[in-house]
């Protein structure tokens, strides 16, 4: 029997499907999927108390035949909202999130974790929208529930506000494909019971809208093909009058800075929005003169969620930026927006913050402006390819947080974690991966200075 996350993911890849009935042991979930997973839940049981004191139709691990018997028999006891509300037609079972009867007529609603309605919802609904319809039920509207992305936390949260619902778009793009569901259910049960393997080419599909769990399986079967090694050359291709005009505007005293966010989806601190990149974390190497000492100062936030972690790295930021002429940052756009929504959320430290903006200078620029590079680069101004260019001593492949993405999971997954010992190493982890980032821009920095 189809599911609805069965019916779409073969829309998404018939070999996904296929795969998941027939190979499920290939399967990987990998962290970043199992975070997806994680939010989309606990979205979804907020979701709930926007239609409070509901009953809830699966009790089982999966929805299956005694979820639908249960949601029949709350139907027939005049209970007018269920969460998981499941029902069978053509081979199909769906669980709806939340099922409700508002004046007089039934209506569905899908809750999801994105603050807008996006394409692949369209799918979700048809099929959830066909199969309640199929069964016979009075269903009158579809509907999206997602994150409000101009809800501003303040105290507690305000479930009204945080979510908000589509105006009848859903129900506009589902009804004329119908016609079409039924078709594709047809033709991916028959695919279920293929014993051959569908031959497919790997593609966009594997990695949009997600990457695909059987994306490691499918990637094993392509041709391994000899590469033929092509030595780069580490001699670098200087434009020397641009490159000292750049060095040449730099003032001391010198500051290198990174930050580090996390972007939850449901705001966890007053003056904050669903998905809004909170800063969490910073290194800063401080350079007084050319050549002189080097000092690292950072901070890194307590991983307590009632404790929000902006106030204190603005204080802190402020303060050890305050004598700085040059404050460097690699791709300038992330912390000067993360700055500037800093100086909205809290206007006490908007003309401090606005220093700091106003002294921000993108290191990137000669590397982007291709004003010095080498072969070893690739083509790439990343600070990944071009700190091992400059020096191939430096490397991030060692570091057990390697990336900003990882950075980010990890920290939050500290608001959950009660091991002394995971919560040690984690903390001691990011320290090192966020002052490689500033220092790698010392490093860098010193041979543009050298040229």
């Amino acid at each position: 029997m189809l599911s609805k996350s069965k019916f779409t993911r073969g829309m998404n890849c018939p070999k996904s499907l296929w795969l998941y009935v027939n190979k499920k042991e290939e399967r990987l979930v990998d962290n970043a999927t199992m975070a997806i997973f994680s939010r989309g839940s606990n979205i979804g049981l907020l979701a709930q108390q926007y239609f409070p004191d509901g009953k809830m139709a699966v009790l089982e691990d999966y929805p299956g035949y005694e979820s639908a018997k249960r949601t029949q028999d709350f139907i027939n006891q005049g209970i007018e909202t269920i969460y998981e509300a499941t029902f069978i037609y053509d081979n199909t079972l769906v669980a709806v999130d939340i099922l409700v009867k508002e004046n007089g007529e039934w209506n569905m609603y899908e809750v999801k974790s994105t603050n807008s309605v996006k394409s692949q919802h369209i799918i979700d609904v048809a099929v959830q929208y066909y199969v309640v319809k199929g069964s016979g039920f009075p269903l009158k509207n579809a509907h999206v529930m997602h994150l409000n992305r101009d809800y501003v936390r303040k105290g507690a949260l305000d479930i009204r506000k945080l979510f908000t619902i589509d105006n009848g778009m859903i129900q506009d793009e589902i009804e004329p494909i119908q016609a079409q569901i039924a078709k594709d259910i047809k033709r991916l049960s028959a695919l279920e019971k293929d014993t051959a393997e569908p031959i497919i080419e790997m593609g966009n599909q594997c990695t949009s809208p997600y990457t695909c769990d059987f994306y490691q399986y499918c990637n094993s079967l392509l041709p391994v093909t000899e590469v033929e090694k092509i030595l780069l050359s580490s001699t670098p291709y200087i434009m020397e009058s641009e490159l000292k005009t750049f060095v040449n505007s730099v003032q001391y005293p010198l500051c290198h800075l990174d930050f580090e966010t996390i972007m939850p989806a449901i705001p966890m601190f007053d003056e904050s929005r669903p998905y809004q990149q909170i800063p969490f974390q910073y290194s800063l190497h401080i350079q007084q003169t050319r050549n002189g000492e080097i000092t690292h100062e950072y901070y890194l936030a307590e991983n307590n969620p009632n404790f929000d972690p902006r106030r204190a790295f603005i204080e802190k930021l402020i303060e050890q930026t305050k004598n700085a002429k040059t404050i460097f940052v690699y791709h300038i756009l992330f912390e000067r927006s993360r700055i500037l929504e800093m100086m909205r959320d809290f206007p006490e430290y908007a003309e401090d913050l606005g220093l700091i903006v106003e002294k921000l200078v993108d290191l990137i620029i000669p590397f982007k402006k291709k004003y010095y590079r080498t072969e070893t680069m690739g083509g790439s101004s990343s600070i990944k390819n071009v700190l091992p260019a400059l020096h191939p001593e430096f490397s991030y492949s060692a570091l057990e947080i390697s990336n900003g993405m990882e950075a980010s999971n990890s920290f939050l997954g500290l608001y959950y974690c009660e091991d002394e010992e995971t919560i040690a190493k984690t903390r001691e982890n990011l320290l090192k991966y966020c002052h490689l980032d500033t220092l790698a821009m010392v490093k860098i920095f010193e041979v543009l200075e050298s040229v």
